[in-house]
């Protein structure tokens, strides 16, 4: 019977991975990017019941108290009342967060669940690419039709219009927002490299590379400048991580590397064939506006050169991480230990929106008590975990940290998890791949 339940909670688990991307379907307005919730409870219930029978706490005991601190210290910003709802939102983030990265930990102290998460990660990148490629072609070819599957029942979007009036579709998948659908699509391209590592993907050269390829062209259409950033930059990172490791050959990754960049660059250029001018997505505009962009925040952090106006009516000012984070830097200043409480910078009438900044987010809203405690739970995960796979995801998950708020998508807690059980494997060696 033991055994029985815990191959159970073990499934329940793959079935937990498989979910975590897929934040489009929505259970309600309120939690509309959570639809792995249930999943998630499911499991913490489940590894409370057997801590009470065995008379032990379930999970990793120094880790919680290090998230029981974390929380706690986040506690002190409570807001006025006027800010109250998004602050309990952006809590329960938190929570659901520290769930995933305890879940995790405890699911993969087995030595063979590494490689059977892994395998979940590799097809549900793979059904994540063909999505994207079908997705886009609706996009570029049949606005109407694309309306009708954005307005199913239950479904979120799959596309999100964005920053232009007509001409720019940004392609959101398995997410709602595309920033963040960059985040997951890259996350599961670095995990999907690990498998590939390990010989848990189909173990042939153009199979391998279609689904990781599915993967690139899925954050490609996301056009999201962080999430393009990070694959150019996570990618190489991955497979230095794994060739330092021992999980295969520099040689065998990267021929399988090149052949996901020669199938993503197939399939942008066949959407780029069937794309239908003034219909839908028009990807030349996409990628030249995304690009001037890109250009523009430079030009202002930098002020090394001026700005492009080839899309100033179009482009929203406030759109510009570099006009808010001052903003947040200010908010530190006057409040530097307790921060002004989570979510109230999101909130005030001069901001209006999140830094994009994980670190000016945490000095800003929790102060320096918040801060500290946060990073003291990344040097805990860092000094008990250990295993490439653990350290690629991490370094997925933390890459847009400096424009993008990873602090309340499960991404990095996840990869955290992956990190700290490989400190509880038997064994973390692997055979290198021919």
């Amino acid at each position: 019977m033991t055994s029985g339940l815990s191959r159970a909670r073990q499934t329940l688990f793959l079935v937990l991975v498989g979910l975590l991307p897929l934040h489009t379907v929505f259970l309600s307005a309120w939690i509309s990017w959570k639809p792995y919730l249930v999943v998630v409870a499911a499991l913490a219930l489940w590894d409370l019941i057997d801590g009470v029978r065995s008379r032990r706490w379930p999970w990793h005991p120094t880790l919680s108290i290090v998230i029981a601190v974390f929380l706690a210290v986040v506690l002190i910003g409570w807001p006025p009342t006027q800010y109250l709802s998004r602050f309990l939102r952006l809590y329960l983030a938190l929570a659901v967060g520290a769930l995933v990265l305890l879940v995790t930990e405890r699911s993969l102290r087995p030595s063979s669940m590494l490689d059977r998460m892994l395998r979940v990660v590799f097809w549900t990148g793979a059904a994540m690419g063909v999505t994207a490629v079908l997705i886009t072609i609706v996009s570029t070819t049949s606005p109407a039709l694309l309306d009708a599957i954005n307005n199913l029942p239950g479904l979120f979007r799959v596309t999100k219009p964005a920053y232009l009036d007509e001409g720019f579709i940004a392609l959101t998948n398995w997410h709602q927002d595309p920033g963040y659908a960059a985040a997951w699509a890259n996350l599961w391209l670095g995990l999907s490299v690990v498998a590939v590592a390990r010989g848990v993907g189909t173990r042939r050269l153009w199979v391998d590379g279609a689904v990781l390829g599915g993967l690139m062209f899925a954050v490609l259409m996301a056009f999201s400048r962080t999430g393009w950033l990070t694959m150019l930059i996570g990618v190489p990172g991955v497979i230095t991580i794994l060739v330092h490791h021992h999980w295969a050959g520099r040689r065998f990754l990267v021929r399988r590397v090149g052949a996901a960049v020669l199938v993503a660059a197939v399939l942008v250029g066949g959407i780029w064939v069937v794309d239908r001018p003034e219909v839908g997505g028009d990807l030349g505009t996409e990628f030249s506006f995304r690009l001037t962009q890109g250009w523009n925040v430079l030009a202002s952090l930098t002020g090394l050169f001026e700005h492009s106006t080839r899309f100033q009516e179009a482009f929203n000012a406030s759109e510009e991480r570099a006009d808010v984070w001052p903003d947040y830097v200010r908010m530190f200043r006057r409040h530097p230990i307790t921060g002004v409480g989570l979510s109230v910078g999101w909130q005030t009438e001069q901001i209006g929106q999140e830094p994009h900044n994980l670190l000016l987010e945490l000095l800003a809203e929790t102060g320096l008590v918040g801060t500290a405690a946060f990073f003291l739970l990344l040097v805990m995960v860092f000094r008990r975990g250990r295993g490439a796979a653990g350290y690629a995801a991490l370094l997925m998950a933390f890459l847009p940290s400096m424009t993008q708020t990873v602090l309340f998508e499960p991404t990095w807690w996840l990869a955290a998890g992956i990190l700290l059980a490989g400190g509880s494997m038997l064994d973390d060696r692997h055979p290198v791949p021919d």
